[in-house]
């Protein structure tokens, strides 16, 4: 699959048993002509751009592990996350309230 990060930022309330510091990041990923959108908090090396082999959002943490994600294109009620036709209309998205406030909640994450 091929990736590209939209949009990353350092989750600086959290530190892997590594040191890394994990990253937001909210990318796409083209895999047999389909696009498929993730929003997660994750290693920094998930968010290597190109040809990839997979996507991995499990962080190492001192006593076990963490992960956390934004599902997309399926029904959630009462406030459905949206799916996107295409790039440019999840670029879009970016720019409105609900990406705002899910950014936010994940870059508040802790880890204690």
């Amino acid at each position: 699959m091929n990736r590209t990060v939209i949009d990353k930022a350092p989750a600086s309330g959290l530190r892997e048993v590594d040191g890394a510091t994990p990253m937001f990041g909210f990318i796409v990923e083209r895999s047999g002509g389909d696009d498929s959108y993730f929003m997660a908090v994750m290693n920094p090396r998930n968010l290597e751009e190109g040809d990839v082999s997979s996507q991995c959002t499990l962080l190492k943490m001192g006593n076990g592990a963490a992960q956390n994600r934004v599902i997309f294109n399926q029904s959630v009620y009462p406030n459905p996350v949206p799916g996107f036709p295409s790039r440019q209309a999840a670029k879009s998205w970016m720019a409105t309230a609900q990406y705002a406030q899910l950014k936010a909640l994940m870059l508040s994450l802790k880890y204690s």
